[in-house]
């Protein structure tokens, strides 16, 4: 997928952020790139007419961080309530919706500003049986 824009992608609900609010940390502005591609095997084996059991892994790609990674998206003590502005590494949101005053509110410095845990790849296997009653 080649969307300039990210008009077509998803935002990340990184501190409960949705499309109305936005965020500061995956913005949707024009010129904005996000090439991303995915690819899924899966395996079916159907023993009887009513019972099948499934195996799938696929993988997912981006040019820009989107998928969450182990430290998650939700700044530390949780959701703030202000998904449009940049949160402090203390979770408190900094009030700002721009980096450098927001690391003037948070108490200077790019280590006092809170960033969540996005990946470029994420990899999924999913096994299952599905039965028909």
């Amino acid at each position: 997928m080649n969307n300039p824009g990210r008009y077509l992608t998803l935002l990340p609900p990184i501190n409960g952020a949705d499309a109305v609010s936005g965020s500061p940390y995956f913005t949707g502005n024009p010129g904005d790139p996000a090439h991303m591609s995915d690819g899924t095997i899966n395996f079916q084996w159907m023993p009887k007419q009513y019972i099948t059991w499934w195996a799938e892994a696929g993988y997912r790609h981006s040019d820009v961080g989107y998928w969450t990674g182990r430290q998650g998206i939700t700044p530390p003590g949780g959701n703030n309530g202000a998904p449009a502005q940049f949160a402090c590494i203390t979770g408190a949101a900094s009030g700002q919706t721009s980096l450098g005053a927001a690391e003037a509110a948070c108490g200077g410095g790019l280590s006092s500003v809170w960033f969540p845990a996005l990946r470029h790849g994420q990899a999924v296997v999913s096994l299952g049986i599905m039965v028909k009653f």
